[in-house]
């Protein structure tokens, strides 16, 4: 959370992904991920990175990431 909020304070773009991310409790985690929207940051899952990544169905590897993803 504290390099993710620096980078914010140094005005750069920062995705957090959620399910990447762990801390002592999910309490902790929840507000951190808060915290973190609060201040600008983006949070997504790494299916939505692996997609976005992608871009269309007609990626040459579509078919194979998504079989990883379900």
């Amino acid at each position: 959370m504290q390099t993710a909020l620096d980078l914010l304070e140094e005005e750069f773009e920062v995705w957090v992904v959620t399910d990447a991310c762990s801390s002592c409790s999910e309490r902790n985690r929840d507000a951190a991920f808060d915290r973190l929207a609060g201040n600008g940051a983006e949070l997504v899952t790494t299916e939505m990175v692996a997609f976005e990544w992608l871009r269309t169905a007609e990626h040459p590897v579509f078919r194979e990431v998504l079989g990883l993803v379900k």
